[in-house]
């Protein structure tokens, strides 16, 4: 998809709020899988994670090459600044569709943080229970 005028550029944002959503889905079925170390499953679903990351990778360069065609910076100051630009019914609807953008990819930021402490305290009990030297540890998230 190559962008080349607002009504795609925002589409685009649109779009990932979809993807954000199957995201989430898969992240809470992949905490699951490594819950009962259901590797086979994990090894797929974790190709489609990837998938859904590089899609979403992809589309936010996009938006970024956008905002530099515009003469805007190519970060969230520049879209606030497009934001801006909008006329009002248009402004009020691209705030929103930034807030769920920022609110879901935090709620992804929290459940990838939720399974990278799953497989800590599944590795430090395999090192401890087998007597093993922990070879690569990961960081410690005890609170």
């Amino acid at each position: 998809m190559s962008i080349n005028n607002l009504k795609t550029f925002f589409e685009s944002m649109k779009q990932d709020v979809a993807q954000l959503n199957q995201l989430i889905g898969h992240l809470d079925n992949q905490y699951e899988l490594l819950s009962n170390r259901r590797a086979t499953e994990l090894s797929w679903l974790n190709n489609q994670i990837i998938e859904l990351l590089q899609n979403l990778r992809q589309s936010n360069l996009e938006r970024e090459q956008f905002l530099q065609q515009l003469g805007l910076p190519a970060n969230h100051e520049g879209l606030k600044l497009l934001q801006e630009k909008l006329p009002s019914p248009t402004r009020e609807k691209v705030g929103e569709l930034m807030q769920e953008l920022n609110l879901k990819t935090q709620t992804c930021n929290m459940m990838n943080e939720r399974a990278g402490k799953l497989l800590a305290t599944q590795r430090r009990f395999m090192t401890r229970f087998f007597g093993l030297q922990d070879q690569q540890a990961y960081p410690d998230f005890r609170a």
